[in-house]
């Protein structure tokens, strides 16, 4: 499935448990473009008692991620398709994560929480930006141009700069209007990606906090647009998924 282009592969726990398996290596050798499925990541999605489901997430390295919002809207989107309700929780390893998916839009929108501003117009790389947390760390950098593709040039440095507790997303943003922004985006243990949920909440809250932006906010990824808006300090994260295909991958440790 995608959101916006931000990709997974998705095992289904619900259609037969989930074996034991080495789940870094496996995400690893999936997510590969050219000799397997390719991936932005592997995602577990699995039964649970205090909520309608789990989602795990493993980095297309094989590292584990502690939030996605495109892959929870993407687990969402099946969750809703299993149990017909518009409303549930899904357990991620950031916390419980309120979702609700429209069944004549389409639209799945996921609750994120309120984001932490961490560290304000501090410079790493020789760069200022905001380090927010949001269930993981993201950079933001607002520029007055995005054509020569930041993310591209400065990234990778900035997601492993030694001055952040851990590595981080970097995101690089352009104000168009008080309710719409351009972004660019560069995830940790992924490189450049299509969109990033977590990352467009993010940047949005560091643009209400600078008072440049006003929910709610129509952020534009290469890969596609969603919706932000912020309420009673909560940041909702609204947009369609798409599922691509379905089968099975042949595969030994």
């Amino acid at each position: 499935m995608h959101a916006q282009g931000n990709d997974f592969v998705i095992l289904d726990g619900f259609t037969s448990a989930l074996p034991e398996l080495p789940y870094p290596i496996l995400a690893e050798q999936m997510c590969r473009i050219h000799t397997g499925i390719g991936a932005d990541g592997l995602v577990l999605l699995s039964p649970c008692a205090n909520a309608a489901a789990k989602m795990t997430i493993y980095n297309s390295d094989g590292s584990l991620a502690e939030m996605c919002g495109s892959a929870l809207r993407c687990v969402s989107f099946l969750t809703h398709q299993r149990t017909q309700l518009s409303e549930f929780i899904i357990n991620t390893d950031s916390g419980q994560k309120p979702v609700s998916v429209c069944g004549k839009t389409g639209d799945v929108t996921v609750n994120l929480g309120t984001p932490k501003l961490i560290m304000k117009n501090y410079i790493a790389e020789g760069i200022a930006g905001d380090l927010i947390d949001i269930g993981n760390l993201h950079f933001v950098v607002w520029q007055s141009d995005l054509n020569s593709n930041p993310h591209l040039q400065f990234g990778n440095a900035l997601e492993h700069h030694a001055g952040f507790p851990r590595s981080v997303n970097a995101h690089f943003a352009k104000v168009l209007s008080p309710g719409e922004i351009d972004i660019k985006i560069w995830e940790r243990a992924c490189g450049a990606t299509l969109a990033c949920g977590t990352g467009a909440a993010s940047v949005v809250f560091s643009g209400i906090s600078k008072g440049m932006l006003s929910s709610p906010i129509k952020v534009n990824m290469p890969g596609g647009s969603v919706c932000i808006s912020e309420e009673s300090g909560a940041y909702l994260l609204s947009g369609q998924v798409r599922q691509v295909f379905c089968g099975e991958y042949q595969w030994k440790a």
